[in-house]
């Protein structure tokens, strides 16, 4: 609705508009800086892990100073939970804020895990800083230490959830362990990604994972049935 006094205002009164319009292109900039950031930090923390990757670098390749950088992001240590953290909202958003988390499907579950893997190898610094950082963190002290223990905590209770309702609702097999399968499917997941890298690509990853989730599929739901042909 429009503010009836607008018409009655001096020309003068104009001027906080403009400055509005000025600070909405400054944050815009901003975020596109910020974005550029975070995908120049994806290919260092991939190449060189967290521990071996320099700030100092991470600014070059976005061509700013470090006190630039460290404008957007004051620590490498909030640089990297950033990145984790813009990574899983972006792969929840593409893939599975469709399913309901209060009873999730697991059959599709396991379709969108497939077709997550087939956006993944077209990212492959994404992939390979997940597992050098993955292979880093094991130690307590690592600032992302905390991160992947929570995340796959979730994961592993995300897809027990599945199962438990898979099995409620008659689709899966009962007494099928949910926590088991969901253990098996990231161990698969992580295996198959080291080996893609350690192939230099030429692993056909997305078959190969489609491959297990369809047999995973087969053996633990009623029906036997796959995950489908248009996956």
């Amino acid at each position: 609705m429009s503010d009836p006094e607008e018409a009655h205002r001096p020309a003068a009164a104009a001027a906080p508009r403009t400055r509005t319009r000025r600070r909405t292109g400054t944050y815009r900039a901003a975020d596109q800086r910020r974005s550029e950031i975070l995908d120049a930090a994806v290919r260092h923390f991939a190449r060189k892990g967290y521990l071996s990757a320099s700030m100092q670098k991470v600014a070059e390749d976005v061509g700013i100073s470090h006190t630039g950088l460290l404008h957007h992001f004051p620590s490498k240590r909030h640089l990297l939970m950033a990145v984790l953290e813009a990574r899983e909202a972006e792969a929840v958003s593409r893939f599975y804020g469709e399913l309901d988390p209060e009873a999730p499907d697991v059959v599709r579950l396991l379709q969108l895990v497939a077709a997550q893997s087939r956006l993944d190898v077209t990212q492959p610094g994404l992939m390979q800083m997940y597992a050098a950082l993955a292979a880093e963190a094991g130690g307590e002290n690592h600032p992302a230490h905390a991160y992947f223990q929570q995340r796959y905590a979730r994961i592993v209770a995300f897809i027990a959830s599945a199962v438990a309702h898979g099995i409620a609702a008659g689709v899966v097999i009962p007494g099928t362990d949910g926590k088991a399968v969901a253990r098996e499917m990231l161990a698969v997941a992580d295996g198959l990604q080291i080996q893609w890298a350690l192939s230099d690509g030429s692993l056909d990853l997305p078959t190969a994972h489609r491959d297990y989730l369809d047999r995973l599929c087969r053996r633990i739901t009623v029906s036997g049935d796959g995950l489908g042909s248009d996956v």
